[in-house]
């Protein structure tokens, strides 16, 4: 939230210090959620760690990100706009693009070690109930985009709630992994001129 205030005072918006500081930032909390989970005991497979055949990863990713693309839309035909600062973020230069591609596969990792496979399973035993951790975690993921602003971040929660489902039913974020990343990729470099009129 404090990010969010300071980025709407700036009036430009260095985009790839912006990149470099997200995925260094992205990989310092992915490292410490390892530790602590590593410190609990947390085991691999209990975090998602667990590769699904092949059929079913490509199955998951595939519904997962047009299912991400299509709430992406939803919000933008129900008349949300995106923040000011969300258009300032989005790459304009080859290697601008580039390094977004890299903060996008940064994201998708990261993320989903945190916000499903770290905390979804810490709060599931805090909490004793998959449902609420489920909740809470998509909550804090969408808290984590408010610079996005307060729909903004709502939207990011229910993303973050879709996320989590083949974690849910099959155990396992790496198709959250891949359609995170996919979703990124194809927002920031490619719908963006639809999502922004």
């Amino acid at each position: 939230i404090a990010q969010a205030l300071q980025l709407r005072s700036m009036e430009a918006l260095p985009r790839v210090p912006a990149y470099a500081s997200s995925i260094v930032s992205l990989w310092l909390l992915a490292a410490i959620s390892a530790a602590a989970a590593a410190g609990s005991g947390f085991t691999a497979a209990q975090l998602g760690g667990v590769m699904l055949p092949l059929l079913p990863t490509v199955a998951w990713t595939a519904g997962l990100t047009a299912a991400g693309v299509a709430v992406l839309f939803l919000f933008r035909f129900a008349g949300f706009r995106e923040a000011p600062v969300l258009r300032e973020l989005l790459p304009v230069s080859g290697p601008e693009r580039s390094l977004f591609v890299a903060l996008s596969a940064t994201a998708g990792i990261c993320e989903e070690i945190v916000f499903r496979g770290f905390l979804i399973h810490a709060l599931t035993l805090a909490t004793g109930s998959v449902t609420l951790a489920l909740l809470l975690s998509s909550c804090v993921f969408g808290v984590v985009h408010a610079y996005q602003s307060p729909l903004g971040a709502v939207r990011a929660a229910l993303l973050g709630a879709l996320l989590a489902l083949p974690l849910v039913f099959h155990g396992s974020i790496v198709p959250a992994i891949l359609a995170h990343t996919l979703i990124d990729i194809l927002s920031g470099l490619w719908l963006a001129r639809w999502l922004l009129r």
